[in-house]
């Protein structure tokens, strides 16, 4: 299976080359992964950029400092032309983000975040069932985005 993944995200990159479009890959290990290792993203990245494929930005979740440390030198060794990481949220919650943001905030390649799932997903559900009026959709999601890149900015201070 991995085997067919790489080779579908090779052929991504190579279409998105000739297209003259920025690839954005987003890399999600499996959750029952059997791996206790720390560094399973980073051998993931070395293994695609083994294989060819250099993104424009990469989507990942939130690493301990060491990798995250790890990350700033295989990017920079390895494709000093990618803009970045931004990190996934995986509809985490609000903390759990800020303590991401904070765990990145010394690397040189995380350069945001895209977490939509954790600012829209429960205002959302609420605003569909007729729970909250459009209002409190729109508050409920400006409150958290705004939280968000506070703990961002705190992050990066």
């Amino acid at each position: 299976m991995r085997l067919e993944q790489e080779a579908q995200i090779k052929a991504l990159y190579d279409a998105s080359k000739v297209s003259g479009h920025e690839l954005l890959l987003e890399i999600i290990p499996p959750k029952d992964h059997p791996s206790a290792h720390p560094d399973v993203m980073l051998r993931a990245l070395k293994r695609l950029y083994n294989l060819g494929i250099y993104p424009a930005w990469w989507k990942i979740e939130a690493q301990s400092t060491e990798v995250w440390q790890q990350l700033d030198e295989l990017i920079q060794q390895r494709d000093p032309y990618c803009r970045g990481v931004v990190l996934l949220g995986l509809n985490a919650p609000v903390e759990e983000l800020a303590a991401g943001f904070a765990q990145a905030r010394n690397s040189r390649v995380c350069k945001g975040f895209a977490v939509g799932r954790t600012i829209f997903r429960e205002p959302s559900r609420a605003w569909m069932a007729g729970e909250i009026d459009d209002a409190t959709l729109v508050s409920q999601v400006q409150s958290t985005f705004s939280g968000l890149i506070e703990s961002w900015r705190e992050s990066r201070a």
